[in-house]
């Protein structure tokens, strides 16, 4: 399996933002009710990316990672996995050098579990992967989401990051407010459904960017508790 690699670096100040490119995969997850099986094709897939990202923040074993993507609030609202997925997915990062085996120790029904820990190449890797943009709208229903919650986890601050990310969406929303002569009712009602989800989210990435993970109703909620302590 070879390397994963990023697309460009947007020019941000601080550790890089960069783009991400497409990553094909063979990976069946499942986000808000909807089945996605995509197609791998030598990179990294965002369930390996998951995996690794959690390996990254402490040595676990195959049903450790199935459990915390199965019990983390924010982690699990962005994408279901199936078991057999994150133990396939844990093989394709230890052949690719990204993660390594740390122990080995006994499991509750006497098979011994194998425990992973992140190599230095997978934490840089997977450390690009949690700054990088998406680069299409489609990509923020799960994998900007996983990044988010994934941050969240490690105590990361979201605002560059929604920062880069509105960047990038506000030109697609731009181009879809505009209207082709001769445009078809149905083209036109698809393009308005883009333009108002792709807005949204700009609106949502701007919150971020100037309240932080919160937003506007957490930041509201933070001044009433602080009033009502005072």
């Amino acid at each position: 399996m070879s390397s994963p690699r990023s697309g460009g670096v947007a020019a941000v100040e601080g550790p890089p933002i960069v783009t991400a490119m497409m990553r094909p995969q063979i990976t069946a997850t499942r986000a808000m009710g909807i089945l996605i099986v995509t197609m791998r094709l030598n990179r990294l897939s965002l369930l390996d990316q998951i995996v690794l990202a959690l390996v990254a923040e402490s040595p676990r074993h195959g049903f450790d990672v199935a459990e915390n993507l199965a019990t983390d609030e924010a982690l699990s609202l962005a994408v279901t996995v199936r078991r057999p997925l994150v133990y396939r997915a844990l093989d394709d990062l230890a052949a690719a050098g990204l993660i390594t085996v740390a122990r080995r120790e006994p499991g509750s029904r006497g098979a011994n579990r194998v425990v992973y820990r992140a190599t230095p190449k997978g934490r840089r890797v997977n450390t690009t992967w949690l700054n990088s943009v998406v680069s299409h709208p489609r990509d923020a229903r799960i994998e900007l989401l996983a990044k988010f919650a994934l941050r969240s986890r490690r105590g990361l601050p979201h605002q560059r990051l929604a920062a880069a990310q509105r960047r990038v969406f506000e030109p697609i929303a731009a181009a879809l407010s505009r209207s082709p002569s001769g445009e078809s009712p149905a083209a036109a009602l698809v393009r308005r459904w883009r333009r108002e989800s792709v807005t949204a989210m700009v609106a949502l990435l701007a919150d971020l960017e100037k309240n932080g993970a919160g937003g506007r109703r957490g930041a509201s909620r933070s001044r009433r508790t602080a009033s009502a302590k005072g």
